[in-house]
Order: C-alpha cells, then structure tokens, then sequence
C-alpha cells in the first residue's frame, strides 16, 4: 500500500488531544500533493529523488472550480518558516476575492518531516473556502493565477511576504505581528546596540498611537520609529550620567510618504526625532514648543495631524517627542532644508523650552491710583494738551493679559466717553469700566475728565519662543489701540520703556542675521544689562562688541577679553557661587564709578555667564579692570 511505503515523522506536542486523527490528515494531504513516484521510491536514484523534490517546493494543488455555489480546496506543502502558513491563510481568505472576505470552511496545518525526501522540516497546510455566487466563482478564476504567483514569492522569502501583504493593505493586527518580527530581528542582528528594553518602547509607542496613524504608515517606517525613539533616549540617559548638569538636545530625521487613499498621490513628511533632558523641576517642552521651533527656520509647513508621540514618564529628567511636518504646498523636503533643521533645530528647543512660574496675587493699590490720577491731571493744563495715560499690568488671567489704564483727558460736557468709544470701535482690546471722575476745569467750559478701565487681551500674539509673554510688546500694542480709539495720547510712564524698545530695535539691526537665529538670547542678554539706565542710553557698537564676546565665551566655555582705546570688556562662565562672590569682591575693590562700567549676569541652559564693559582711556584702569578675570 502506498501509506505503507511513505516514510513519513509527525510530531504532536499536546498529550490531552488525540493526535492520531492529525497525523492521518497531514499525511493524507501530503499524498495528494506530492506525485506518487516519488513516494514510492521506484526506479529512481534516492539523490534524484531529493533533488527533484527540493525544485518542485513550494508545492500548490487546487480543486476543480463547479457551478456555484461550491467549495474551493487548496494544498500547499512547503519548506517551514515562520509564519507561512499565517500568510497562506491570510492571501486565501482575504485576497482571492479582495472586495470581501470570503468564509472559511475549514483551515489544517502541520509541520512534518519526509526523511527520504528532504533533511528539512516542512509544513503541509488545506484550506477549504465556500463560494455562493457565480460571480465569486469567475472572480477566483481570474485572480487565481495571480494569487498563486505571490504565494508561491511569500512562502519562500519573509521580505518578499512582508512587502506583498504591505502593498495589498496589512490589517492593523497582521501589521502590528511584522512590528514585533522585525523589532525582534534588530535584537538579533544589533545586539549591542538593542536590547529586550526595546519591546517595552514598541509596546507604549503601538498602544499610544491612534490606527490611523498606523493605518497610513508602513510597518517598516514605523519600525524605524520606533528603534530611533529607543536609540535616542539610550543615548541622551548616557549623556545625562556623564553631564548631569548640561542640556543635552538630539534631533534625528526621517522622510516617509504617507498613504492618503487608493488613486491618491501620496502625502511627502519629514519625521522629527527630538531627545531632550529637562535641568529644572517647572520646565516644559511640548508638541507646541516643536511646532514652533521648525517653524521658525521652515515658516510654511504645518503639523500632520495625529502624528505627535511624547514619551516622558513623571518625573523623569529626560524626554522624547516624535512628529511629523509637511509642506503647505505640499512638495517634499529638501536636503538643504534638513541640512538646515539638523544644524539650528537644538539651538532653537534650547530657546524654546518654557519655565512655568506661579501667578502673582498682588492687590491693586488704590492709594497708588488716586495719586496718579492727581499726576495726571496737573499735566493736562490747555485745552490743546493730548490725553495723559498710564499703562500698568494687573495680571495673567489664564491666556488672556489684563492691563489697568488711567487716562486723563478734557473735554466738554456731552463728548461720548471713553466706554462709548470703545463700544464703537473694531478692536481685539475687551473693555472693562471701572470709574469715571471729573477732577477739575479748564475755562470753566472744559471738564478734566479721568477714566480708570481695564483692557483685557490674548496673550498669544506675544508669545515668545520659551512661552513667556513679552511685556513691553503687549503694552505697546496695547497703547497704540487706545490711540486709535481715543485718539493720540501721551505714555506717561512709558518714556523709558520706548527708548528701550529703541535701542533694542537698533541692537538687533546691527547684528544683521545673527538676530534672526538668536532673537530670544539678544533680548534676554539686553534686559539683564546693569545699570538699568543703561538699557536706553548705550550706544549700539559698545553693545554689540559685548554680544558678540559672550557668544564666544558661550561657545567656547572659556574667558573672553577685549579691550580697544576708548574701552575694555570681559565675558567669564561662572562655575560656582564662590567664584561669582570673588569676582564681584575684586570689581567692588576697583571703585570704578557706576556711569562707567555696564555688567550683566546670564543663565543660558546648564551654564551662567558674567560680562562687564568698562569705558575708559585709562590703559592703566583698561590693564587692572582685565587683570581681575584671570
């Protein structure tokens, strides 16, 4: 009997269930699929025997096609690998009719051994679909040959089965099992660069995003992800160990096209790795805070919706953030352009990382008030002199900035008021009246009229890069709103702050482009410039000569000198308290009168900055002044 003649092994590792039954299906299939001289072994050498056999695998048998309705039997035997038959099954059930799925009467698989024909282990697999229709059956007829073809690629190759199921569309599950295999394969082909802790990675990255997201990418390019999210993140706690006290900012990019729908051209994305450490308790560094950093060397591109990751568990010191940007025009990005992110994107996150601060409660004082309304109203003294008003910020009432305005003006009886005004004006300015009160005439005809009111306005526009608000911006939009409405009014407190904004405007001029890369840092370098007066009487060469040295001193971590014939100027780090308590000791020993030499103290990331400027002709004071820094 042929049963009889067929050397055949089946192994069944569950003791609970009859394997006997399994066994005689396995070698049933096996005999319908394999030609029957070559089980019985007649005539022909054991090595051409062997050698045919290796050129038939994969072997492949379907049933004759009937009228409808009827059902489909297909064999295969072949060569094991993982998850072969997985894919067998998945390119039956799925693909041979591709608009639907197609029911599963019945699905067998075993592995095997047929010691006389092969020293490898193979795995024989029956599936057995129900087809209702007529218009199935033809359907089958015409895509069997095809279906047949990527069988055939898939069951030898895993790449070739991975990137088949990949252009026909992976179900989230099937996608998310090539995830594992292939992070699992990194563990074996980069063992020391992965270990085991990369699964944990895979696992938070898979729940977190949306299926969508997973849906629209490739398995490959989410792979990638998610290994570069690990490498990352090793990389920046071993950094952190060794520098504990220092930012340390990695960025990585990854270009991808995603899958928009069937006829659609695909979408060109850059991804963007971002690694950083956090130095303060209260610091905060978000999707928001990226946005906006590569929107700032790249001003048209945009977020890609449900792309963000951020990983950073409570309390930890370090975080990562992936997400990706696209182009409003929607071409690709270039390498010059990521050549461009890869250099100035760290600087920009350095910028751009927010410190959060509790609010202030501080009470107005309504003693303060009255007196300013009384200086107020001593300077209206004609009728010709323009409204005097006071600017002063109240507080930060969620994202809206609330400002108090006093303003004293005169005008004659039935003039509309300044609520009026404001109610008919078209403004983004929110008005809030507090008190009106006639504090005195002019010609007996005219009233001075002073109106306390409050302004309340979105703090967005004034945003700067770390998220503090700018102040003076806010107050100066403020001011030339009230302007428009009321007409032209004089800033009574505010002459000081204009000359700043003056010479800050000047400052940043002088520095040409390096004010476009480092706008955030100029003006934190010029507002903690001491004296105060300094900040509107300087001139701006002495300003930028001193810029341009706590650049090289930041940049090189080292004491930076200059001196010239009208003046001398030193930019140090200042590693500890003592050595700043020394430095300051020595400078208070000079007894150089206050007019003439401008300091300011900087803390930039991990690292804080001491610079003074000193004018004078004195080389001697010139050579003492310089001797102090070594």
């Amino acid at each position: 009997m042929l049963a009889e003649q067929l050397e055949f092994d089946f192994e069944f590792g569950c003791p609970s269930i009859e394997a006997e039954y399994y066994r005689d299906g396995a070698q049933d299939l096996i005999q319908r699929l394999v030609p029957s001289d070559l089980l019985e072994m007649k005539g022909i050498s054991l090595a051409s025997q062997r050698a045919r056999f290796a050129d038939m695998l994969p072997l492949l048998s379907w049933s004759d096609l009937t009228k409808a309705p009827c059902t489909l039997s297909v064999l295969l035997l072949c060569k094991y690998r993982l998850n072969a038959c997985n894919f067998f099954y998945d390119m039956i059930s799925r693909w041979l009719l591709p608009q639907k799925r197609v029911n599963v009467e019945l699905f067998f698989a075993s592995d095997v051994r047929l010691p006389h024909l092969s020293d490898d282990v193979l795995s024989v697999a029956e599936i057995v679909i129900h087809l209702k229709s007529a218009q199935d059956v033809e359907e089958v007829r015409r895509n069997c040959h095809a279906i047949e073809t990527e069988i055939r690629l898939g069951i030898v190759s895993n790449y070739h089965a991975r990137r088949i199921l990949e252009f026909k569309g992976l179900s989230a599950d099937g996608k998310t099992a090539m995830i594992q295999e292939k992070i699992g394969s990194l563990i074996q082909s980069h063992s020391k660069d992965f270990d085991r802790g990369i699964f944990m990675q895979m696992q938070q990255f898979l729940i977190t995003c949306r299926e969508e997201f997973k849906n629209a990418r490739d398995y490959h390019h989410i792979s990638r992800i998610i290994s570069n999210l690990y490498s990352l993140r090793k990389v920046l706690k071993q950094n952190v160990v060794s520098a504990p006290a220092k930012r340390h900012v990695v960025v990585k990019f990854l270009k991808t096209r995603l899958e928009v729908g069937k006829g659609i051209k695909e979408r060109p994305v850059l991804g963007v790795l971002v690694g950083l450490n956090f130095l303060r308790e209260h610091e905060l560094f978000e999707v928001e805070h990226l946005v906006f950093a590569l929107q700032k060397q790249i001003p048209l591109v945009r977020l890609v919706e449900d792309s963000p990751f951020v990983d950073r568990e409570n309390g930890e010191q370090v975080q990562t953030i992936y997400l990706e940007m696209e182009k409003e025009s929607g071409v690709d990005f270039t390498l010059e352009e990521v050549n461009l992110l890869r250099i100035a994107l760290p600087e920009q996150i350095r910028a751009n990382i927010e410190r959060l601060t509790h609010p202030i409660f501080m009470p107005r004082n309504e003693e303060e008030v009255l007196r300013n309304i009384m200086t107020l109203s001593r300077q209206i003294r004609f009728v010709t002199d323009k409204p005097q008003a006071i600017l002063s910020f109240d507080e930060q009432q969620g994202n809206d900035l609330c400002f108090t305005v006093i303003l004293v003006r005169s005008i004659l009886e039935g003039e509309p008021s300044i609520q009026d005004l404001f109610m008919r004006a078209s403004t983004d300015l929110r008005f809030f009246a507090d008190r009106v009160r006639h504090v005195g005439q002019l010609r007996k005809k005219y009233i001075k009229e002073a109106t306390l009111f409050k302004i309340l306005i979105s703090n967005e526009p004034f945003l700067r890069g770390d998220r503090s608000v700018d102040f003076y911006k806010a107050r100066e939009y403020i001011l030339n709103e009230v302007s428009r409405i009321v007409g032209e009014v004089r800033d009574f407190n505010g002459g000081m702050i204009h000359k700043q904004g003056e010479l800050l405007s000047a400052f940043k001029a002088s520095l040409g482009k390096i004010s476009e890369a480092q706008g955030l840092l100029i003006e934190n370098f010029f507002y903690s410039l001491m004296p105060l007066e300094m900040r509107s009487a300087l001139d701006t060469d002495p300003l930028k000569h001193l810029f341009l040295l706590f650049l090289q001193a930041r940049k090189t971590d080292l004491l930076q000198r200059k001196q010239d014939a009208k003046r001398a100027m030193a930019v140090t780090p200042l590693y500890d308290a003592r050595m700043r308590a020394q430095l300051l000791a020595r400078l208070e020993e000079l007894a150089v009168p206050a007019h003439q030499l401008v300091s300011f103290q900087l803390d930039v990331d991990d690292a804080e900055f001491s610079g003074y400027l000193l004018f004078s002709e004195d080389k001697e004071l010139q050579g003492r002044f310089l001797s102090l820094f070594t």
